[in-house]
């Protein structure tokens, strides 16, 4: 399974979320920013190739369909709700993905 891991500047959370499930053999994992700052992008190709695509926050949706709307997401675009004040690999961070987003990983 692809999955795809979006925040604002592709440094804290999105970055936490990709190196804690990237240990896992069974996912392919890949994190951007919205940000024209971000080091990863996002681009409609990194959206075609993710199985399912986390977002942080509302705004992140947002901008995600109002720059890409020829891409259908619905099926596959998930909002974790989580704010953007937490550090990389920060414990509480971590607990917070793994309760957020594996319920979306069960076959």
């Amino acid at each position: 399974m692809n999955l795809l891991f979006i925040c604002t500047i592709n440094r804290m959370r999105s970055c936490t979320a990709e190196t804690l499930y990237a240990a896992n053999p069974a996912f392919k994992v890949k994190s951007a920013g919205i940000a024209p700052t971000a080091p990863n992008q996002i681009t409609p190709e990194l959206l075609l190739w993710a199985d399912k695509v986390f977002v942080m926050e509302n705004l992140h949706r947002a901008f995600i369909t109002e720059k890409f709307p020829s891409i259908d997401l619905n099926k596959k675009l998930i909002v974790l709700g989580i704010p953007d004040f937490y550090y990389y690999m920060e414990p509480e961070l971590i607990d917070l993905l793994k309760a957020k987003v594996d319920p979306h990983l069960i076959p």
